[in-house]
């Protein structure tokens, strides 16, 4: 959006409004970004509650500063995810962590599934599911080595065009995970039309589950519904042993968090996982 100015000779022009100067800036810092491949990778593991095996890892989006510290680039990212921009970011993501994945399989651990958030921008285009197709291919990778995890806060123009998406991705064999569960306006709708896999317990959420007891309630009543409707459950931001407990005693069935392994480049998670820990 745009305000009106009106000069001294009382003509009238249109000046950007912080918002739209900080999306114009952020899309450019993407764009120069993605020019000078400063983007990478790091993945953090998703590990079962019972007994510790790591199933996966969740491809998480850093940004190279000049500095050469990596830094986080989702607030960058919210800001130009209606813009075209958003595309190739979600292009090159979606290559890199199935190549990470291919990479891992090559070095004896076979079975980890790859996440990767998908923007509710990507839903109504038409090739969706075949570029997804296509990147799997070109990986040399099954669909069960992919999960896709959707935000619920995400805008959806189009439920119907994303539920049909979704399901011909869901029929391939890929994993649909409803990330930041309870973030969002549309927890249900989302629920009772998408073909989900499982739900995501944000940070926030258990970063609060000791001392709210609203908040443990909220919690053990997202896990109970999701068992309820065949759905599994992945607990964010796990930092404390009594957070993993009570997630635990709640039913909890999956854990993701720095109290089991912090994010880290794909290179350090296979070494760290080589000859222990991973699925076979």
């Amino acid at each position: 959006m745009e305000q009106a100015i009106v000069t001294p000779g009382g003509q009238e022009r249109r000046s950007p409004t912080p918002a739209a100067v900080h999306k114009r800036e952020a899309i450019r810092r993407l764009k120069e970004a993605l020019a000078q491949d400063r983007f990478v990778l790091h993945y953090q593991p998703i590990v079962g509650a019972r007994d510790g095996v790591v199933l996966g890892a969740e491809a998480l989006l850093r940004w190279r500063a000049p500095d050469g510290e990596h830094d986080s680039v989702n607030e960058l990212v919210q800001a130009v995810e209606r813009s075209p921009v958003i595309f190739k970011l979600e292009n090159w993501t979606l290559a890199e962590a199935l190549r990470a994945a291919r990479a891992w399989s090559d070095a004896g651990l076979r079975g980890l599934r790859v996440g990767v958030n998908l923007s509710a921008r990507e839903f109504p285009r038409a090739n969706l599911v075949r570029r997804v197709q296509q990147q799997l291919s070109a990986a040399g990778l099954p669909p069960s080595a992919l999960a896709l995890e959707i935000t619920e806060s995400s805008r959806l123009d189009d439920f119907g065009a994303a539920a049909d998406h979704l399901e011909k991705l869901a029929s391939l064999g890929i994993e649909l995970w409803l990330d930041d569960f309870g973030t969002g306006h549309s927890s249900l709708e989302w629920l009772s039309h998408l073909p989900t896999y499982g739900l995501k317990i944000p940070g926030t959420f258990v970063e609060r589950l000791i001392v709210d007891r609203r908040c443990q309630v909220i919690v053990r009543r997202a896990i109970e519904m999701a068992h309820d409707l065949g759905l599994r459950v992945v607990a964010e931001g796990v930092e404390t042993a009594a957070q993993r407990d009570a997630l635990a005693a709640d039913g909890c069935d999956l854990f993701q968090g720095f109290l089991f392994f912090a994010p880290m480049p794909a290179e350090e998670l296979a070494a760290a996982l080589a000859g222990a820990g991973a699925r076979p």
